[in-house]
């Protein structure tokens, strides 16, 4: 039988991700991430040497998480267009499961205007990357305005990905709800693509 036991270091990287959904990523500590792990603070340090090295890992983990294109492959694509909608829901979905993680990637981007971080160099890859697949699948747009029509959709989708309760006040609209994520999503890529 399998050993189904987790590693100390997935335990803290995993503490460590509910801490940034539960304290900011301004409110994370060394302390708070023992707590949450149910180990001592000196964990920290013994497995990954410092609480930065730690948050580089956490962060470099929950981007190739989030942006992994292998995990796109497996969503629905029997037409360009329901290949799209399908994978920018999973990528709402995500940020619904994670919003603290989606605001921490984003954080410089947000409050520096830093455009030069690993999350923003993946944003734009992923962008660059949709664009040769909706492409390659036959999409009736030629290379500038796919790349305009895709990164329209992206910032419509980080928008809400970042706030997700942004417009739920005046509008109702609550991403996190599958119908009304799929409506949302939807419309965009039909109007745009």
């Amino acid at each position: 039988m399998k050993d189904q036991t987790i590693s100390p270091e997935d335990k803290i990287i995993q503490a460590t991700i509910e801490c940034i959904e539960l304290y900011g990523l301004q409110g994370v500590t060394n302390r708070r991430i023992a707590a949450q792990a149910g180990m001592n603070g000196a964990a920290i340090n013994y497995y990954f040497r410092s609480k930065k090295a730690l948050m580089e890992r956490v962060m470099k983990t929950t981007l190739d998480n989030a942006f992994n294109w292998e995990d796109f492959e497996e969503l629905p694509s029997s037409t360009p267009h329901e290949r799209c909608v399908a994978i920018f829901e999973d990528l709402i979905q995500g940020g619904c499961n994670f919003p603290g993680m989606s605001r921490a990637h984003f954080y410089a981007v947000l409050s520096e205007g830093r455009t030069e971080t690993e999350a923003a160099k993946r944003l734009n890859d992923f962008v660059n990357h949709l664009a040769v697949d909706m492409n390659q699948r036959g999409i009736d747009l030629d290379e500038e305005d796919l790349h305009l029509a895709l990164t329209e959709i992206t910032a419509a989708v980080m928008l809400v990905i970042m706030v997700p309760d942004l417009f739920q006040q005046s509008t109702g609209l609550n991403l996190c709800d599958p119908e009304a994520r799929h409506r949302f999503v939807s419309r965009m890529i039909h109007r745009l693509l």
